[in-house]
């Protein structure tokens, strides 16, 4: 897939991994790697987790899932990246010899595939692009923490109130937190379904734990609310 390097920088420089670098030395840094453009269907792999560790990527149209496969046949859903947004890049450094995780799209989707080995060495050169992958893999570890901490709670309810508390709002005084996405997404970072996630809201809002008005919900009872996460 052949596209003008123009048309997909702006996209390029809102991945964090480019913040504070201008345009001009974003295109040097591109320029000094083998990068392809890929592009793909709804449910279609990007990267599978039998596949040997070669790309990053960055979002340049869609959105992918990032998903965890075990033994048991169980497939969990780990986070949803958007436009913009980077992914693989925990693995650039990682002695496995395969992807963790695999990546499928959520929606046709188009990716700048940024080879390994080009990445390490533009990593090596470019100070702020180093600074910036630093923070993201210690934003990722805050990250995944968070993730091993909601799967380990049992009802959806607690689910419900671990990610409202820890995981969406950034202010821990505030009553009132507007979701950032669907329900659907949602459930799918709760790793419920969104029958049972809808099912569990409205028993909070009939006890009058929450008072839910679309994406916008506010805790009604705190106290009752924190007490969610001792189920």
């Amino acid at each position: 897939m052949v596209i003008e390097m123009e048309c997909f920088i702006p996209v390029v420089a809102s991945c964090p991994l480019f913040k504070d670098i201008d345009t001009a030395n974003i295109q040097n840094i591109l320029q000094g790697t083998a990068y392809k453009i890929g592009s793909y269907k709804k449910n279609q792999y990007i990267f599978r987790m039998d596949q040997p560790i070669a790309y990053i990527g960055i979002i340049l149209r869609g959105s992918v899932e990032v998903q965890k496969n075990f033994q048991s046949g169980k497939v969990v859903s780990l986070i949803c990246k958007e436009k913009g947004d980077l992914f693989a890049e925990g693995a650039i450094f990682s002695k496995m010899p395969a992807y963790p995780c695999q990546v499928i799209a959520r929606a046709n989707t188009d990716v700048m595939l940024l080879p390994k080995q080009d990445v390490i060495t533009a990593l090596s050169k470019h100070k702020a692009l180093l600074a910036n992958f630093l923070t993201l893999m210690s934003e990722k570890l805050v990250m995944l923490n968070q993730k091993i901490e909601l799967l380990s709670y049992c009802s959806i309810q607690s689910k419900i109130a671990y990610s409202l508390l820890h995981c969406i709002s950034t202010d821990w005084a505030s009553n009132v937190i507007e979701l950032p996405y669907t329900q659907k997404a949602w459930a799918e970072h709760l790793n419920v379904s969104r029958p049972s996630l809808c099912r569990e809201l409205r028993n909070l809002s009939r006890e009058k734990i929450l008072h839910i008005d679309k994406r916008v919900i506010t805790i009604l009872q705190r106290d009752a609310f924190e007490l969610l996460l001792s189920e």
